[in-house]
């Protein structure tokens, strides 16, 4: 089985891309990442990023950014193709946690998505979800997650992020066994999981209590593997390079452009 390949969810460098866009893509490539995970484009436009990662050899197979969905679909699309993207991720669901709390509202999401995927399938593109720990949450006895999958097709992807999935007690080995194939894209974040006081938790990858190992393991259908830290309490760039190192020496995800 071939690694999965390494990629880097951009929302972690947030405030250094909005200072120097170019300069800190440039900084990811140079650290060795052959692919990266838009979410927003701080002030440039598709076709300059497009063009930016092309000079740079970088692609963007996977994004986070809004449901192709109603008046946001043509240009979600467009922008998907323009930069290569193949799977299209939702940070967060529309209405974020307050429109999560019961098992109808699950539902009612699980259709949007349903609705998105197959607006994107025609254009060769898929759609997925990205968890926190409070969408893993039960609701009338029911894995919140469970009606999701339950109500989408295998075609809707979940983007497991497996520092959530443990903050929330469950196993991530057992998760992405559970959701299978609907996990080509994954988020192997670290951190402390059991000192909940503390303020920032995050910590790059092999540094925390998550077992990256063990994931990677049960990841047999990865297609991509993507460092993120949520915040820091460091140099970002530094810790986004330590992951890197970790995760490509382990043979977790390989890093061949």
């Amino acid at each position: 089985m071939s690694l999965a390949q390494i990629t880097v969810q951009l929302y972690s460098l947030r405030d250094a891309l909005e200072v120097d866009f170019e300069g800190t893509i440039r900084k990811l490539a140079a650290i060795g990442y052959p692919c990266v995970e838009p979410a927003g484009f701080h002030g440039c436009n598709p076709a300059e990023v497009a063009k930016l990662l092309a000079d740079l050899n970088l692609t963007a197979p996977t994004a986070h950014c809004g449901l192709p969905l109603g008046d946001a679909k043509n240009e979600i699309i467009e922008t998907a193709l323009e930069l290569g993207h193949r799977y299209l991720i939702t940070g967060v669901p529309h209405g974020g946690q307050d429109d999560y709390t019961t098992t109808d509202q699950v539902k009612a999401i699980a259709e949007q998505y349903c609705i998105a995927a197959d607006n994107v399938a025609p254009h060769g593109l898929q759609v997925g979800y990205h968890n926190h720990d409070w969408d893993l949450a039960e609701f009338e006895g029911q894995p919140a997650y469970h009606t999701f999958l339950s109500h989408t097709p295998e075609s809707v992807l979940w983007e497991a992020d497996l520092f959530w999935v443990a903050r929330a007690g469950i196993d991530p080995a057992g998760f992405l066994q559970e959701i299978g194939p609907r996990g080509k894209v994954l988020h192997f974040k670290d951190g402390h999981i059991t000192d909940r006081s503390i303020e920032i938790p995050f910590l790059p990858a092999g540094q925390g209590e998550v077992d990256l190992v063990a994931a990677a393991q049960a990841a047999k259908d990865a297609e991509y593997i993507a460092v993120e830290l949520d915040a820091y309490d460091g140099d970002m760039l530094k810790a986004v390079e330590q992951s890197f190192l970790y995760l490509t020496e382990n043979k977790i995800a390989g890093s061949k452009k």
